[in-house]
């Protein structure tokens, strides 16, 4: 057991010792923050990220790799693209090299210029001031340097294999058709790492409540037709009339002038002759009887000829 603990111990002592060894010279360029990056050189596991050395490669895989500069600033290697770094022997200065792909520069700089080869060109990044750059390069070569806003300083740029220089302005984007200084023209679009697409808009949908049942519809009544009126109506009214010999002949002309008879409707009267009340003997009641019936005459007729009078 006190073998195997010394041997750890011995272990641990050993690796403290060659680790410094092999970083030796090596500088801290920054430190990288990706999901799905890899790193092609000498790294230094952080409680944060990766720390990335001198004379390592970025590979960024589907989605963006961030590298926060040591000096200040960042870097965006975007999508699919390998990005070699490698620094001065003072850490102040670094030179990039791009094959293909995209990458964004955003980081304050000295009095010092960093460098960015391509197979082409080689882009030339001077301070003191603000580089904020994107640059992108085709499998063709064609080669997009776009100044970006914050950007305070112009970019010479030269071929490889030539003297000729172009200076792209601040707020202003040039592309080199295959690589060449003399087919350079103005740009309008984005250099940089391409916009991600947007996230669809999820909508909550609810299916629609089942339309209620049909109601069975009811068969409509006919409407009750009021009966037809008879063409005609007769009134019957049915009274005795009663008429005393004794009495005197009542006025009627003030009452029947206060009906209001229709011409259609038939009044039947039935009189009814009754004896006075102080009857005389037989002898005389034959002439009484002929006597009321000559004043009846005279009264019916009377009665007759006003009735006619009226529903005439």
């Amino acid at each position: 057991m006190k073998s195997r603990c010394y041997l750890v111990f011995c272990v641990t002592v050993l690796l403290s010792i060659i680790t410094p060894s092999v970083v030796l010279g090596q500088q801290a360029i920054g430190e990288l923050y990706a999901t799905d990056a890899s790193v092609k050189g000498s790294v230094i596991l952080a409680g944060s990220g990766t720390s990335v050395l001198s004379g390592s490669s970025i590979q960024a895989g589907a989605q963006a790799a961030t590298l926060k500069l040591e000096r200040g600033g960042s870097l965006l290697v975007c999508e699919g693209t390998k990005l070699s770094i490698t620094a001065s022997q003072s850490g102040r200065e670094l030179l990039f090299s791009l094959n293909s792909g995209n990458v964004e520069m955003n980081y304050p700089l000295g009095a010092e210029a960093d460098t960015l080869l391509t197979p082409d060109l080689r882009l030339l990044l001077p301070g003191p001031g603000t580089v904020h750059v994107a640059v992108r390069i085709t499998p063709q070569g064609d080669t997009c340097v776009q100044s970006l806003p914050s950007n305070v300083s112009a970019i010479v740029v030269s071929e490889t294999m030539g003297d000729a220089t172009y200076q792209v302005k601040p707020d202003e984007g040039v592309l080199f058709k295959g690589g060449h200084l003399g087919e350079a023209s103005g740009y309008k679009g984005n250099c940089g790492c391409p916009a991600p697409p947007p996230i669809p808009t999820q909508v909550a949908r609810t299916a629609p409540p089942p339309p209620p049942p049909l109601a069975q519809a009811k068969p409509a009544e006919p409407l009750a037709t009021p009966p037809s009126p008879s063409p005609e109506q007769h009134v019957a009214i049915e009274a005795p009339f009663v008429f005393r010999g004794d009495d005197p002949t009542p006025d009627l002309t003030e009452n029947v002038a206060v009906l209001r008879l229709e011409n259609n409707k038939v009044v039947q009267l039935e009189p009814t002759v009754l004896p006075p009340a102080n009857a005389k003997k037989k002898s005389s009641s034959a002439n009484n009887t002929q006597t009321a019936k000559k004043e009846s005459h005279g009264f019916f007729g009377k009665i007759g000829a006003f009735f006619a009078a009226i529903f005439h």
